[in-house]
């Protein structure tokens, strides 16, 4: 159950790590990079995605794609949690 003095202090100091941060430019400009490099990342699978899927299924429509995306998720969310167990 929630109290006012530990949400108030969880709210402090999740604010001083906001501001340690965002104060921090060269921080900034590494979490900036990380992020693009990131929606890179996530962009080229689903271009691999995309380029299989439609070998496999020429015409397929984007709510059908969107399925296989919605799967493909699901697979690399189950195997993330196996090997979180295994450590």
């Amino acid at each position: 159950m929630s109290h006012p003095g530990n949400d108030e202090r969880t709210d402090n100091a999740r604010d001083e790590i906001r501001e340690r941060i965002t104060t921090d430019e060269s921080r900034m400009t590494q979490i900036n990079r990380m992020v693009h490099v990131a929606t890179e990342m996530g962009i080229s699978v689903v271009q691999e995605i995309a380029t299989e899927t439609l070998k496999r299924k020429p015409g397929c429509s984007v709510k059908e794609f969107t399925k296989i995306l919605d799967e493909y998720i699901a697979q690399q969310r189950v195997e993330a949690n196996k090997n979180d167990n295994l450590s």
